[in-house]
């Protein structure tokens, strides 16, 4: 999964591109893991590129919404009908902050830096490299969009390494 990331102040914005579904809702947590890492703390998760979303992952937003509680804030912007009726149907709507798109949602932030203005021959936000982590979970077959692990033993070690090695990477630099 394709997840554009931006800093605006000490707001973070996650912008994740396809469907947030059991193949790649670890993608995102492996993201917002890496974020909580270097202590971020203010979330805005624009969904308008998400055509999907399974249990898996509602799981990961929850997650980070319970994270953010002690001090911390999550807004999602930007959902679809299909999306939104989601939520609904699951009962989540009332958990969250949601807006209709990424500036409501960063408008009057407290802790959001305004955004820089548009200029002319500025380079387009890349997608976030993938970590040392992320890669090895991809070579072992548990990354959104590529084989699934043979067993679940396969993915639950596929993301341990992952963790384990972003850690490890973390701590070189």
């Amino acid at each position: 999964m394709e997840i554009v990331q931006e800093q605006l102040g000490e707001v973070y914005v996650l912008a994740p591109v396809g469907r947030l579904d059991t193949d790649s809702a670890s993608d995102l947590e492996l993201a917002l893991q890496d974020l909580d890492a270097a202590g971020a703390k203010h979330f805005v998760v624009d969904l308008a590129q998400i055509g999907y979303v399974s249990s898996a992952g509602l799981r990961v937003l929850t997650a980070l919404s319970k994270s953010c509680e002690g001090g911390g804030s999550l807004r999602l912007a930007g959902m679809s009908a299909q999306v939104k009726q989601v939520f609904d149907v699951a009962g989540f709507t009332k958990m969250f902050k949601i807006y209709p798109d990424r500036n409501a949602a960063l408008d009057k932030h407290p802790n959001a830096a305004p955004a820089p203005a548009p200029a002319a021959a500025a380079p387009a936000e890349k997608p976030a490299k993938p970590g040392l982590g992320k890669l090895a979970a991809s070579l072992m077959g548990a990354k959104g969009g590529e084989p699934k692990p043979k067993s679940e033993a396969g993915a639950r070690v596929a993301k341990t390494m992952a963790g384990l090695m972003d850690k490890k990477e973390k701590g070189r630099k």
